[in-house]
């Protein structure tokens, strides 16, 4: 029995040596959502919000909770419901929340106001227009071109991310393999906390690298039924 064994792991060795690839084992099951495959991708980081706490985008807005806030406070801020915004975000009003955690907005606030952190952001809110008028009439008089205009509000710059609404038994590492995104990068994006945990209705923003109408849709999508979609 003894040299049985010796023989079957000798040849298990001579098959391994016969192999024209590198031994490749799919461990993305293992180790609580570790990940081999291509998700170590680069993303950018989230940028920085309005002074109310909005980054807008083409098709919707999200809101950037501070330290200390609730539903109510942030819906306060917005001039919004605070029960609808929390309903539409799997809350209730006076839920306090994390720092930097994502609001998705149920509905369109005005575009971004004051200071936006991203580049070609917005100038800063308070500067009358005669103190504008007189600082042209100080140029003027000493000889110095006028300024240039500010920029006018428009949408968040960058890619918009993908909006994704977490249904019930979804994790950010199953959320994390079908987008195939790193998942310190969706908990950067979305301030979630040490645990990572997510909750049935919360909206995410998934970070994508492509450019709009290039966007990745869920891997398991993309998924074929058997002996369909490959010659094999």
């Amino acid at each position: 029995m003894k040299h049985r064994g010796l023989l079957m792991a000798g040849a298990g060795l001579l098959a391994l040596g016969a192999c024209s690839e590198p031994l490749d084992l799919d461990m993305r099951d293992l180790g609580n959502g570790f990940d081999t495959s291509q998700a170590v991708q680069s993303v950018a980081p989230r940028p920085a919000p309005d002074d109310r706490g909005v980054i807008s985008y083409p098709t919707y807005q999200v809101a950037i909770a501070r330290r200390g806030d609730t539903v109510t406070t942030v819906a306060s801020r917005l001039g919004i419901d605070p029960n609808n915004l929390a309903s539409y975000n799997g809350l209730t009003a006076g839920t306090p929340l994390r720092r930097d955690e994502v609001l998705a907005l149920p509905g369109r606030v005005s575009e971004p106001s004051g200071t936006v952190g991203a580049p070609g952001g917005l100038q800063s809110p308070g500067v009358s227009v005669t103190d504008l008028a007189s600082d042209a009439i100080d140029r003027a008089e000493a000889g110095q071109p006028a300024p240039a205009p500010a920029a006018a509000p428009a949408a968040q710059s960058g890619f918009e991310p993908i909006r994704h609404r977490v249904q019930q038994g979804e994790t950010v590492y199953t959320i994390s393999r079908n987008y195939d995104i790193p998942v310190r990068s969706i908990a950067e994006w979305n301030g979630l906390g040490p645990d990572l945990s997510v909750r049935e209705g919360q909206y995410l923003m998934i970070p994508m690298s492509a450019p709009q109408g290039q966007r990745a849709t869920p891997a398991s999508a993309e998924v074929t039924g058997p002996g369909t979609g490959s010659v094999t």
